[in-house]
């Protein structure tokens, strides 16, 4: 179940979703939330947060989160896009080996 909302130069949006694996032994039930805002600051330039959280029940029990930031600006045929992500707790097990940390830069030309 998801809902978007625009007004201005603001888009807000919210998500929630529940799945079970359905195992007669070992079941697993994950409950998921995200939501992410983007502003438009004019035609050219916009940013952006995102978060997702996960938590996941079985036999043991943890939660997955990530977000990222992001910011993009275009001007004729040059875009140029940058975005910031981590995650925490990846593929829900613990430890300093499942955080992740992530710079993406991406610059296209439209000719």
């Amino acid at each position: 179940m998801g809902v978007k909302y625009a007004v201005g130069g603001f888009t807000l949006g919210y998500q929630w979703s529940e799945e079970e694996t359905g195992r007669a032994t070992t079941n697993t039930e994950y409950k998921n939330d995200a939501y992410g805002v983007t502003f438009s600051i004019n035609d050219d330039l916009s940013i952006g947060y995102n978060n997702y959280k996960s938590e996941r029940t079985s036999t043991t029990n943890t939660e997955s989160e990530s977000s990222s930031v992001q910011i993009a600006y275009s001007m004729g045929g040059v875009s140029v896009r940058l975005a910031e992500a981590s995650i925490d707790n990846q593929n829900y097990t613990t430890g300093a080996a499942n955080q992740r940390d992530a710079t993406t830069l991406s610059v296209a030309l439209a000719f």
